[in-house]
């Protein structure tokens, strides 16, 4: 069944990389970069998860989360049938990837085993931060590429995106970088910028709005989750003696 469930996570992200990519051609012209960072965000879990890297099922599950949440705005709206396929899918994702058969193929499989040598506490935060990162790097994308984006957001974006690729090669800054993201997208929310920018979420190019308006500052903001995680780990690190860090 791992088989299974690994290609039925496998098609859900590909069916969203080509909803993604499609809304960013077709859709309106304002959105092209914010639709297509989506595609690019899908498209490397669909890789990951696809070429069995060690932190692939993380990423994927922390992207299945991401979509997962969307199913609070139904408490809002009603059932509304776009929405619900939308969360339902992407909880299906988070779920198909669950277990410790799963885990066998990527985080502790020989290979990772060999190549990476994980302790079993820095395996716990490692997987952490990546699941944190996949949970919140979309609504980063969606608030930094929002219609009209501004040079703060531009900034959170690329300390986002550098950070996230350093906390995958295992580089420690890569957490501060993406902290610094969220705390740009905390300030901007709060209106230290000026006024708050207004994202959308839609679900197909002809429309399907989800959400919008100025919340997006707020979701982003959530990639403070990230080194937040992390924290308790850096505490106590800096509290051995300094003979013992070395």
């Amino acid at each position: 069944m791992v088989g299974i469930r690994r290609a039925l996570a496998l098609l859900l992200l590909g069916f969203y990389v080509t909803q993604f990519a499609m809304t960013a051609w077709l859709g309106p012209e304002e959105m092209f970069a914010c639709y297509l960072g989506l595609a690019l965000c899908y498209g490397t879990a669909f890789i990951a998860l696809g070429a069995e890297w060690f932190w692939g099922r993380w990423f994927a599950m922390g992207v299945g989360n991401f979509g997962s949440l969307l199913l609070l705005v139904l408490f809002k709206v009603g059932f509304e049938p776009m929405i619900a396929f939308f969360g339902f899918t992407h909880l299906a994702i988070a779920v198909f990837l669950l277990g410790e058969g799963m885990a066998a193929r990527y985080e502790h499989s020989e290979a990772t085993a060999e190549r990476w040598n994980f302790q079993d506490e820095s395996m716990l935060l490692m997987r952490r931060a990546t699941l944190s990162a996949g949970s919140t790097i979309p609504f980063l994308i969606l608030y930094a590429l929002a219609p009209r984006p501004d040079a703060v957001q531009l900034g959170a974006l690329g300390l986002g995106v550098i950070g996230l690729a350093a906390l995958l090669a295992r580089r420690t800054w890569g957490a501060l970088a993406i902290g610094g993201a969220g705390v740009l997208a905390l300030l901007d929310a709060i209106g230290v910028f000026g006024t708050p920018p207004a994202g959308y979420l839609l679900l197909s190019p002809s429309g399907g709005l989800i959400i919008h308006g100025p919340a997006f500052a707020w979701l982003a903001a959530l990639v403070l989750l990230v080194p937040l995680g992390l924290a308790p780990a850096c505490v106590r690190y800096l509290r051995r003696p300094s003979d013992a860090r070395g």
